[in-house]
């Protein structure tokens, strides 16, 4: 995969998985999130700009786009796990949540992101195997 579209990847999963992290939970579940419309999408869309940005910024510095997918499990897979169980029905300011939900992701995006940095680093040595 190249880095472009390791990049196009990157934003596509970013917008569609708060959605996919409430698939489980059933039309209900799901609902929370799409009952307001084209507008509650953007809102989602520019909360995780925040995430997706981060991941984005970590690709300039790789040389290789499969060291992107550390970062990038960490980051998503926070933030899959908390759109998953955030209930926004349970109380008035559970909404805050799809606010401080992505900028809490930056940490695992940042550790990820140097593990991902030393593994793209010692691997960007070695030529890429081709299979024959």
């Amino acid at each position: 995969m190249t880095m472009n579209r390791a990049r196009i990847a990157i934003v596509l999963l970013g917008l569609i998985v708060p959605y996919l992290a409430r698939l489980p939970g059933g039309r209900a579940w799901l609902g929370q999130l799409t009952y307001g419309g084209w507008g509650a999408f953007l809102f989602l869309a520019g909360c995780s700009v925040v995430v997706w940005g981060g991941l984005l910024l970590w690709s300039l510095v790789y040389r290789r786009a499969a060291s992107l997918w550390i970062p990038a499990v960490m980051g998503f897979g926070l933030l899959a796990w908390a759109y998953g169980s955030l209930d926004l029905r349970a109380d008035a300011q559970a909404s805050l949540g799809l606010l401080f939900v992505p900028i809490y992701s930056l940490l695992p995006i940042v550790v990820g992101g140097l593990i991902g940095l030393l593994w793209d680093r010692r691997n960007a040595a070695r030529p890429p195997r081709h299979p024959a």
